[in-house]
């Protein structure tokens, strides 16, 4: 036996078949390790930073280089393993879904908001794109290792099954081995000296960062000077906003803490519907005007049956809906409305959600300002802020796009859009709006449908699964006037709607209920909603009866513009007349 045999003699000891499963793991192996690293290198984003589109990539030089063009870049030692960095390069402010005739000056103030937005809370829009790599990397990596393994067993069938030694019969060769390594080096040296090449120390601090993230940060070219005369007013801005909603998230848990009956009413002390001001017409700001300039679109309700011989309810004939007995037959919901991509209300509502142990949260819609791509980082903010596990239904508005609805179903959110869906034991229907509203535009429709049709159409799509024996619980629409003609019919138990900025209800409408969300992130006529609170922020706790489907309890939580929380007492929701029960077929 010669010397290499020996030295080999175990390998050859061993079956055939194990051999080749361990030769073809350890090639598998090896492609993988090749495909990741290649994934990496290679993957890039288009995001967003501010309102302008954002080109991200990674690099090998331990850097985070953020390229503005003329105006100069920002450097930062990165904080990513193995010398990873990253390159984002500033693109333009994009000029999607705008209108022709839009106000520039309306445009250029959303722009700012979208700056203020930015930097008052950074961390949405780099987790965005930390987010967007990763899943570029891994699509990259799966790609890379499916084309190198369809190359090998390509080879393998060229070769007639012994590529091994069509290998060997190659590199025997002359020049081939010479030629192969000079060949690999190029391919491999080229890119690596590229994705390794530093700033070069380039650029320099500023004093005004001095005890923030960026204190370290090097800044180029008009750049440095920009951040010299206004920096003060950014570090003060994160700061402020820092602050604020860590208060409010604060003062709305101690106010949860303090109360005597946190997660359910206690049934001798309950205030009965219409006790209190919830019923007024007026917002937060003292105004009872549409907001988006939106009147009600009037027209007809939809000509549907009355569900029986009696009279609608009324303000004098409503009553408590009684508290169900088994508490595990109740489903808990957190309420919340035109949040308007105030990402400050994130952690706030996520806060409130865990407090009020919801098992879902519903969205009535107007989560962004524009429904552009680079608001992408609102919709990942929020969803982030959410407890996981905690479903979240959401009805797109008039200030959200297709784009928006895209944004919110790869967070895991359930966007309504014409069709029933039952989440937590509840039935709830609902769509998207038909218009669209951005800043400085007029609003304009999204699809051939007006808002009158829209609430026709849900209407009998209700009453007709009520003939099925699937009644609506709930009725979710961003307008409340696509919801009026569902709950005048008596085919969903209560629909619940935003857009006015406003508390409405809960108030009898026809044979329904009708309940109006004030906007939970401060929204009103004028003021922005970025930054610390202009107006007070509205959430809404909901408690439904499920072996019913009728709400039983509500309650507000309220975030003041100095960071207070008030959490008011639980109130009865109205109770359906009895000839509700004529329609809803599972309470025969």
């Amino acid at each position: 036996m010669t010397e290499p045999e020996r030295r080999v003699g175990w390998w050859h000891r061993l079956r055939p078949m194990t051999r080749r499963t361990i030769r073809a793991s350890i090639a598998v192996l090896v492609a993988a390790l090749v495909s990741v690293l290649i994934g990496v290198l290679t993957a890039t984003y288009t995001g967003s930073l501010g309102p302008h589109a954002a080109q991200y990539s990674v690099r090998l030089n331990g850097e985070v280089r953020v390229d503005m063009g003329p105006l100069g870049a920002l450097i930062i030692d990165s904080p990513l393993p193995l010398n990873l960095g990253a390159d984002v390069i500033v693109k333009e402010i994009p000029a999607e879904l705008t209108a022709p005739g839009a106000s520039p000056v309306a445009g250029l103030t959303a722009d700012l908001e979208s700056y203020t937005q930015f930097l008052a809370n950074p961390e949405a829009a780099i987790d965005d794109a930390v987010q967007g790599l990763v899943t570029d990397a891994v699509g990259r990596s799966v790609l890379f290792l499916s084309v190198l393994l369809v190359t090998v067993a390509l080879g393998r069938l060229a070769a007639h099954g012994v590529l091994r030694d069509a290998v060997r019969s190659a590199w025997s060769r002359t020049g081939v081995p010479a030629l192969s390594v000079t060949l690999t080096a190029v391919l491999v040296s080229v890119p690596v000296i590229e994705l390794t090449r530093t700033s070069g120390g380039v650029g320099r601090t500023s004093t005004i960062l001095a005890g923030t993230p960026l204190e370290d940060a090097r800044i180029t070219g008009r750049l440095a000077t920009l951040v010299d005369h206004y920096g003060t007013y950014v570090v003060e801005a994160i700061d402020d906003n820092t602050s604020f909603y860590a208060a409010a998230r604060e003062n709305l848990l101690a106010a949860y803490a303090a109360d005597p009956h946190p997660l359910a009413p206690d049934p001798v002390d309950v205030a009965s519907p219409g006790s209190d001001d919830s019923t007024d017409s007026t917002d937060s700001t003292g105004s009872s005007d549409d907001p988006d300039g939106q009147d009600d679109p009037g027209g007809p309700t939809p000509e549907i049956a009355d569900p029986g011989d009696g009279e609608p309810a009324s303000a004098e004939t409503e009553a408590a809906a009684p508290e169900p007995a088994d508490e595990s037959a109740v489903t808990t919901a957190l309420l919340v409305s035109d949040l308007h991509c105030n990402i400050g209300m994130a952690d706030v509502i996520g806060a409130a959600v865990t407090a009020s142990e919801s098992d879902l949260v519903l969205n009535a819609g107007d989560t962004v300002m524009g429904g552009t791509s680079v608001e992408s980082y609102c919709i990942n903010a929020f969803a982030a802020g959410i407890p996981e596990g905690v479903p979240v239904v959401v009805a797109d508005g008039n200030h959200d796009s297709r784009t928006t609805t895209a944004q919110e179903e790869a967070n895991g959110w359930i966007a309504l859009q014409g069709d029933a869906v039952e989440v937590a034991g509840l039935r709830i229907l609902g769509d998207t709006d038909p218009t669209l509203t951005s800043l400085g535009a007029p609003t304009r429709p999204q699809r051939e449908e007006t808002i009158n049709a829209m609430g026709n159409r849900l209407a009998r799509t209700a009453c007709d699964l009520a003939e099925q024996g699937q009644g609506i619980d709930v009725l979710l629409v961003h307008s409340p006037y696509a919801g009026r003609q569902a709950a005048e019919a008596g085919c969903a138990a209560a629909t619940i709607s935003g857009h006015l900025h406003r508390q409405l209800g809960p108030r009898p409408l026809g044979w329904g209920v009708q309940y109006l969300s004030a906007s939970s992130a401060g929204a009103g006529h004028g003021t922005p909603t970025i930054g610390p609170l202009n107006n007070p922020a509205v959430m809404t706790v909901l408690r439904f009866d499920t072996d019913t489907g009728l709400m039983t309890h509500y309650r507000l939580l309220t975030i003041g513009t100095d960071t207070s929380a008030e959490i008011s007492e639980w109130r009865a929701w109205p109770e359906l007349p009895p000839e509700y029960a004529d329609v809803d077929v599972d309470q025969e």
